[in-house]
């Protein structure tokens, strides 16, 4: 096995960055390219995307568990733990993959039908929903093999696999969307096709990929015999994680709900900010990622005062960045919203919810890098008892309240969203100041 243990978290960081910023930036490609073929189609891509995203925060509960328990066995120098740790995820996201995409796919109409779509943007995207989510098996696989390249180092496999991904997906949207290479014009359905094909084959390199550079080896007889103390401290770490990111899923569902009363243009427009907002977080997100690999294996090297500097390192870098790039969003925002739609009900929606973009993440910064390195110290449950009780008991209440009530529309959803995040922002950083993190941990 490789030791990347002396990786410094620039090197671990850099890599991690350049994937997530890929992933930003072929999103934004998808809905630009869905935009000259209907903004219809972005509405309705749109409209369903938060419903999708509960499949990656089931599969990150996981994902999660096995960075976190793999950095800290390599931190230990516990070799056959961590082959356990890749082999009982596998199974694992496995099973559950199959059971979300089952459920997709004889759900459809009553999905639709709880998060007040449009009838005419769900007839658009029903087929995208059923081919996404319903074959979503392919992400749960790819994301696990990337968790545990990602705790050995091994964050540039990570990207590169990426990099291919997003290539081919976005040549099979050409294809499907605009008739590249004699290919039929399937709109929505057709980003479909493409997005699973493209993940199909990614899924089998990064499982290649992963064994070899992991040094991993499925072992049906250990897993059929099933490490037990594994899977506890998985589950250990994964079931709060879950809540908390399924509460934040689920809230952010119900926000959604309320925004999909509002009028297609709006649902349009949100769409739109959200890819926005997905950019400006790319860099606390890799940071956040950075940091909880050094954190885990410092953890589990016992060298915990100086975990406790990294992260308030990290988050300081991390606000400053988020600041920095949320005042040159709202400064460029006529030219970033040229590149999306001239729509001008749609633009005229959108631009007054910028200047919100600097209050709500330079908040989310907190959140981001201090609950990572709260979770790879072993705090799992603080962080998801604070988002249930933030996000349930006042994004969704006061999105309601402001954008429905009051009748701000998207300005209040922002304005509930970032009060939210700096809440619990502040509460991240009390908890990581009080050090009762240092009583946990895996090894």
């Amino acid at each position: 096995m490789k030791d990347n243990n002396d990786k410094s978290l620039l090197a671990l960081t850099v890599p991690i960055f350049f994937e997530l910023l890929l992933v930003t930036i072929v999103g934004n490609i998808d809905i630009i390219m869905l935009g000259k073929y209907s903004d219809q189609a972005v509405g309705a891509v749109g409209g369903i995307s938060q419903v999708l995203l509960m499949q990656n925060v089931i599969f990150s509960f996981i994902c999660l568990g096995t960075t976190i328990l793999t950095s800290q066995y390599i931190g230990a120098r516990k070799k056959r733990e961590i082959k356990d740790v890749i082999g009982v995820s596998l199974v694992m996201n496995l099973i559950i993959a199959l059971i979300i995409g089952g459920i997709y796919v004889a759900g459809t109409s009553f999905i639709f039908k709880e998060i007040n779509l449009p009838m005419q943007l769900a007839d658009i995207g029903r087929n995208y929903f059923k081919l996404v989510g319903g074959l979503c098996v392919f992400q749960a696989l790819t994301l696990t093999c990337g968790a545990a390249m990602k705790a050995h180092g091994n964050t540039k496999e990570v990207l590169y696999i990426n990099l291919g991904v997003n290539t081919l997906n976005i040549i099979g949207n050409g294809m499907f969307i605009f008739g590249w290479l004699g290919a039929p014009i399937l709109g929505v359905t057709g980003v479909g096709l493409s997005t699973v094909t493209s993940r199909a084959i990614g899924c089998i390199v990064a499982y290649r990929v992963m064994c070899r550079y992991c040094n991993f080896k499925f072992d049906v007889k250990r897993i059929v015999r099933f490490p037990v103390k594994i899977l506890k401290n998985i589950l250990t770490i994964g079931i709060p994680t879950a809540g908390e990111h399924l509460c934040w899923s689920v809230a952010q569902m119900i926000i959604l709900s309320f925004v999909n009363t509002m009028g297609e243009d709006t649902i349009t427009a949100r769409t739109y900010l959200t890819l926005i907002a997905s950019f400006i977080m790319t860099f606390s997100i890799a940071l956040g990622h950075g940091t909880a690999i050094q954190v885990g294996r410092m953890v589990g090297a016992g060298e915990k005062e100086r975990v406790y500097h990294k992260c308030l390192k990290s988050t300081a870098i991390s606000f400053v960045a988020a600041t920095l790039v949320s005042v040159m969003v709202v400064l460029g925002k006529s030219q970033i919203m040229g590149i999306f739609t001239t729509d001008e009900n749609i633009l005229s929606i959108a631009y007054v919810v910028f200047i919100w973009f600097l209050f709500i993440e330079s908040g989310r910064t907190f959140n981001i890098v201090i609950i990572s390195s709260l979770h790879a110290a072993g705090d799992i449950k603080f962080p998801a008892v604070m988002a249930m009780a933030s996000m349930l008991g006042v994004a969704v209440p006061l999105s309601w309240f402001l954008g429905i009530k009051l009748g701000y529309g998207l300005i209040g959803i922002w304005i509930a969203n970032g009060i939210d995040e700096w809440i619990r922002g502040f509460a991240m950083l009390l908890r990581w100041r009080g050090r009762k993190w240092m009583e946990k941990g895996f090894v």
